[in-house]
């Protein structure tokens, strides 16, 4: 049953480029969003400090990056998937999706849909526990804590433990765009999240740490990318809108293989050889420049 305490954030006006037609995902429209989460205040109450509650600030911000930052058909799977987000923070949820510019050729008020998720009713029959490797990477204001603030978080998340992390890589900018060297490091963690929920969680992160999405491969304060994801010992295979695994361009990036590499010597690569020994990949970046930074 759900907790009478909730947390509500209503009317959040966000552009988004979703619908079924080629000119809503070329135009956009605005989108409202209402979110109720269901969770206890108790101890926010008693203690008056704002790290014993959700921070309705950072919930609004991750929850405008997911309108913002995909493309869907239907409005119905926008809502699942800021669900999916609210899930990590709270035990149940309503979310609500206005489309109030829907394409519709008769005079009305509205459109919305409504979903309601509690957490107990996802992953049933799945393995309680995954193995997941993430890359971590910053080139904005302080790297390097930057990126030791990220590991801390995703270690304190109550459905994520960070098993292994690498060292701290400074490598050169990849993807063609002028910016300084970016500092990368990798975490294996061991997570009873599915693959779209961590993926979720590291973009909250991202949000918390000041992650803007202005400029693709450009500079950020903070990105956590999503390698890998293996159940019971079977790698996830996954090919959506928001999601691909194994990560597709894994192969090509010396900041991604470096620090995989230091983890788990053994790794196998998917390129499009097929899987392929990590240290065989290594080789083909050879001329990627990365180093590895002293321990402090």
């Amino acid at each position: 049953m759900s907790t009478p305490d909730r947390i509500e954030l209503r009317g959040l006006t966000v552009r988004g480029n979703h619908g079924v037609f080629d000119f809503e995902k070329r135009e956009g429209q605005d989108f409202v969003i209402d979110v109720v989460l269901h969770t206890s205040l108790t101890a926010a109450a008693a203690s008056d400090d704002i790290d014993d509650t959700i921070h309705y600030g950072d919930l609004a911000e991750a929850v405008a990056a997911i309108v913002e930052d995909n493309t869907f058909d239907l409005i119905e799977t926008l809502a699942e998937h800021i669900a999916d987000h609210c899930l990590t923070l709270c035990e149940t949820v309503e979310v609500v999706v206005h489309k109030p510019s829907a394409p519709i050729q008769r005079t009305f008020n509205d459109v919305s849909v409504t979903v309601v998720r509690r957490r107990g009713d996802i992953g049933a029959g799945e393995p309680t526990t995954a193995e997941a490797m993430l890359s971590l990477g910053a080139n904005l204001g302080d790297a390097p804590a930057t990126l030791e603030q990220a590991v801390d978080a995703l270690d304190r998340h109550p459905r994520i433990s960070v098993r292994r992390r690498s060292s701290v890589y400074r490598t050169a900018p990849w993807g063609g765009v002028e910016q300084s060297d970016f500092c990368n490091l990798s975490v294996i963690v061991d997570t009873s999240l599915r693959a779209h929920e961590l993926l979720a969680v590291g973009q909250g992160i991202e949000v918390a740490c000041g992650r803007t999405r202005e400029l693709r491969w450009g500079p950020r304060t903070l990105d956590i990318d999503l390698i890998r994801f293996a159940v019971g010992g079977e790698e996830l295979v996954v090919d959506t809108e928001t999601l691909i695994l194994p990560h597709p361009r894994a192969h090509e990036r010396a900041f991604v293989l470096a620090p995989w590499a230091e983890l788990d010597p053994e790794a196998l690569v998917l390129t499009p050889a097929g899987r392929t020994p990590i240290a065989e990949v290594l080789e083909t970046v050879g001329d990627q420049e990365i180093s590895r930074l002293p321990a402090e």
